[in-house]
């Protein structure tokens, strides 16, 4: 079996938390079998399941693949997603690109980028992620300075020239409602404007449709800079 990306089985578990409706106390390993277990699937939940996964990775997971080794343990699951994904064109890995790296890189995966217009990408939280402990000690929710850093990593990815090189010098964020995990916040981002070095995007975060944060951010990018 191929060598699955930890960020599919993130978000996988991330899908499987909020569409099952699975509690805290319910561990997701990533050799969690869909049947025998204390979650225990049934016909409903795999098809609310495939729905959520054939939406986030635009893919489409036909009927035979259910059943089957596929769908033996999360594990499996998200090496087929990983494979059929890169089936349908999306070769281009979009993540190691940016200059950030774990634990201060805060997009999950990269659903579209078109490069000089505009860009979207996902960041999923399980949490148990570490800042969640001081933030805040049992009502964790999702800091507006993190929100704001991952837009800004994504309109890095969609500002010319190619590549993550850029600096947040300037943002005017709107926070419409807090953000509590697990939780998958999908970032889109626009390129509106170049001005010399800087560029400007709007921006916005949206949670199960509903809007989080929204405005706009200014990266500085010298020309030839290989780095952020």
């Amino acid at each position: 079996m191929q060598k699955v990306r930890p960020q599919t089985l993130d978000q996988i578990k991330v899908l499987l938390r909020r569409d099952l409706k699975l509690g805290p106390d319910i561990p997701i390993p990533d050799d969690m079998p869909f049947s025998g277990t204390e979650a225990d699937f049934d016909s409903l939940d795999i098809l609310l399941l495939l729905s959520s996964l054939e939406k986030q990775f635009h893919i489409k997971i036909p009927s035979e693949a259910v059943g089957k080794e596929v769908f033996r343990n999360v594990s499996t699951l998200a090496a087929y997603v990983d494979e059929r994904t890169q089936q349908g064109g999306n070769q281009v890995d979009y993540l190691s690109r940016l200059p950030h790296r774990e634990p201060f890189r805060f997009i999950t995966r990269v659903n579209e980028i078109e490069p000089g217009k505009s860009g979207e990408g996902v960041w999923a939280l399980r949490g148990d992620e570490p800042f969640f402990a001081g933030h805040f000690p049992g009502n964790p929710l999702v800091p507006g300075v993190l929100i704001a850093e991952a837009m800004a990593q994504l309109s890095g990815l969609v500002g010319p020239p190619a590549g993550p090189a850029g600096k947040l010098v300037q943002f005017d964020v709107r926070f419409d409602q807090s953000v509590p995990p697990p939780a998958e916040i999908l970032l889109r981002s626009r390129l509106l404007r170049v001005m010399a070095d800087l560029q400007q995007f709007e921006v916005s975060a949206t949670v199960n449709s509903s809007t989080v944060a929204r405005g706009t951010l200014t990266l500085s990018r010298p020309s030839g800079q290989g780095g952020s």
